[in-house]
């Protein structure tokens, strides 16, 4: 099951960078004279233990309520694949045993319920950083988006979007809270990433070493162009004709300036005669038997050398150097873009790891599996017609075990 991240928060959140970039600003350098750290696990206790659930389908996270309204109901632009987690529950409560709802709906249930979490715990943080200090331009984004939903997504009708938001589960005031939540853990996120050091040069050097053989390699190239004497075939054709003299000859010929290229379509028998015996470019690690001997004689050779005739069972080779590219390295300066991509690629990783840690300290201490289990079990019964009511101790037994530890 996948675990709550603080990705799944951000996910929603339509507000954009800019509305980010804007929460940045207000704070300025006052979030920087004041950095703060990840929540210390006394912190994280005080938060989630300050308050206790008094009813089964409420969850204290952060000392707010997550109820289980709060986990059916969802953005309206969340909506885009129907159908919807209520919707998708009616349907498998009316066609499954409790058990087997009970497994294979538990974890659309908990994804729901670690996104939710993850907006709680994130906004929380952010709050924590930023103090009272945004509290107005906070509220002032929240009621821009709500507008921009009944205007833009609803031609202005306000009674047609009240109906959406109710069809979603929500209504105004609970779209507000939900896109502050959204807004502020997108700014966590961001802002956390964003205020990490600048990326040094020296950084860039040792991750181009450390990566260097596997992104940054160039492999040797080479390009022959060849006369190849068969030595069967000048013994079938001319049963007097000695294969070794002939390359010789040949040689000898391309010694004194004639055209190789011209010597090789009239006299070669390999495969690329009609080209002049001109090779594609290759890796010579690549050559197979018996061209393998090719590369290896072509090692101490540079472009436009030729050598030859040399021999290998069946025949005799002349062959001559066009191109040639040794084993080498991209240099830094060609791929330092790479290298810092590669840097805030980690750098990130790092920041949402580190959340992420915050999230799972937040759920270990929050017992969502009674929870679910609670919530689930009155869902079933309610949507089977029967009286709502808690789980029996046997029917908590058979709730997915797999899932009752960490979302």
């Amino acid at each position: 099951m996948r675990r709550a991240t603080c990705r799944q928060a951000g996910r929603g959140v339509m507000a954009g960078v800019c509305l980010v970039a804007a929460v940045i600003s207000i704070v300025g350098c006052e979030t920087k004279k004041s950095k703060k750290g990840a929540l210390t696990d006394l912190e994280v206790r005080r938060l989630t233990l300050a308050q206790k659930p008094d009813r089964p389908d409420h969850l204290i996270v952060s000392g707010e309520t997550i109820t289980w309204e709060d986990v059916l109901a969802f953005l309206p632009e969340e909506s885009a694949a129907p159908p919807s987690l209520k919707e998708r529950l009616e349907t498998a409560a009316k066609e499954k045993s409790l058990r087997q709802f009970m497994e294979e709906e538990w974890p659309f249930v908990q994804q729901k319920l670690n996104s939710r979490i993850s907006s709680i715990v994130l906004s929380k943080r952010a709050e924590r950083d930023l103090g009272n200090k945004v509290d107005e331009k906070l509220n002032e984004f929240a009621d821009r988006e709500l507008r921009r939903f009944i205007l833009e997504d609803h031609g202005g009708n306000g009674a047609e979007a009240d109906e959406a938001l109710q069809k979603a589960g929500m209504n105004r005031v609970s779209y507000l809270q939900w896109k502050k939540k959204e807004i502020l853990a997108k700014y966590l996120v961001e802002s956390k990433y964003t205020r990490n050091r600048p990326i040094t040069y020296r950084e860039m050097l040792e991750r181009y070493n450390e990566r260097k053989d596997k992104q940054f390699v160039q492999e040797g190239l080479l390009q022959l162009r060849l006369i190849d004497i068969d030595a069967d075939k000048v013994r079938a054709e001319h049963p007097n004709e000695d294969p070794r003299q002939k390359a010789e000859d040949l040689r000898k010929r391309v010694d004194a300036g004639e055209d190789f290229a011209e010597l090789s379509k009239k006299y070669s028998q390999g495969l690329w005669r009609e080209q002049g015996g001109l090779w594609r470019p290759r890796d010579p690690n690549a050559l197979a038997a018996p061209y393998d001997v090719l590369a290896k004689a072509a090692q101490g050779m540079e472009r436009g050398q030729v050598a030859g005739p040399i021999e290998v069972p069946g025949h005799f080779f002349i062959m001559k150097v066009e191109e040639k590219r040794p084993r080498s390295y991209r240099p830094l300066s060609d791929v330092q873009e790479e290298v810092k991509k590669d840097i805030a690629d980690g750098r990130w990783r790092e920041t949402i790891a580190e959340l992420d840690a915050e999230i799972r300290r937040q759920v270990d201490l929050a017992n969502t599996s009674k929870f679910v289990a609670y919530c689930m079990g009155r869902f079933y019964r309610q949507a089977q017609g029967k009286e709502a009511g808690s789980l029996t101790i046997d029917e908590q037994v058979r709730t997915p075990s797999s899932t009752t530890r960490h979302p």
